[in-house]
């Protein structure tokens, strides 16, 4: 690629993909992209919770291998994503942005979680929420809108949006109840889809309401929301 591969930051899913597929540039050269990015802009947006590091050099370091053995697993092969902070990840602290929880770790994967692995996708970050679902405001302040820091990000999926919307990851997924996952999709510019009650697994995420949490992805466009949808379904 003649362009530095920052340019790549803002690219929906459905471009990022070719670019993998084709091999321009290796899962692991655009992971570590999204790493320095977050280095660089999460604290000021107060939007990560925690940084995936080593994970997400391991399975970019395996999408990349798997592809070089001619296994592509499909449009999210190789491609970094972030998830609120509360979807449990075997290994990693899940928060669910309260302090009394800051270091909690909770054993398993979440359904989504194992769906996206299964699908090549390679986790990032544990995104800033709303503590305990609630609100924008976690242990770690108030989750900045990146087109507007002096205001907040809306909504207790406020760390998926912000980040997604800021290019510090290609997609994220989020939780909604009532309008946390389309209030910060709305404030930051960015697409959220809420599906229907049920439709995706919860099995590995807090709970605020069991009958009305609904878990959904922030993405870039349209296209890339249908993605995920069929991915995680």
């Amino acid at each position: 690629m003649t362009a530095s591969i920052d340019d790549l930051a803002f690219q929906p899913v459905t471009a990022l993909a070719p670019v993998i597929r084709g091999r321009e540039v290796t899962s692991v050269d655009l992971t570590r992209m999204y790493l320095a990015r977050l280095e660089r802009h999460g604290e000021a947006l107060k939007c990560v919770v925690t940084l995936t590091r080593e994970l997400a050099l391991a399975q970019a370091a395996q999408a990349d291998q798997d592809l070089k053995a001619g296994r592509y697993r499909g449009h999210l092969h190789g491609i970094p994503w972030g998830a609120k902070d509360l979807f449990a990840t075997k290994g990693t602290r899940t928060s669910w942005g309260a302090k009394p929880y800051e270091n909690q770790v909770i054993d398993l994967d979440a359904t989504v979680v194992e769906r996206l692995r299964e699908a090549g996708a390679v986790l990032v970050a544990k995104l800033s929420m709303g503590s305990l679902a609630q609100g924008g405001v976690w242990f770690g302040g108030s989750t900045k809108n990146p087109w507007n820091p002096e205001r907040s990000s809306s909504g207790s999926s406020a760390g998926p949006a912000a980040a997604t919307s800021a290019g510090l990851v290609a997609f994220s997924l989020g939780t909604e109840t009532l309008g946390s996952i389309i209030s910060p999709s709305s404030t930051c510019g960015v697409v959220g889809l809420r599906p229907t009650y049920g439709r995706i697994s919860r099995y590995g995420a807090m709970a605020l309401s069991w009958t009305m949490d609904k878990v959904g992805p922030l993405c870039r466009t349209v296209a890339d929301c249908a993605l995920l949808l069929n991915a995680i379904y």
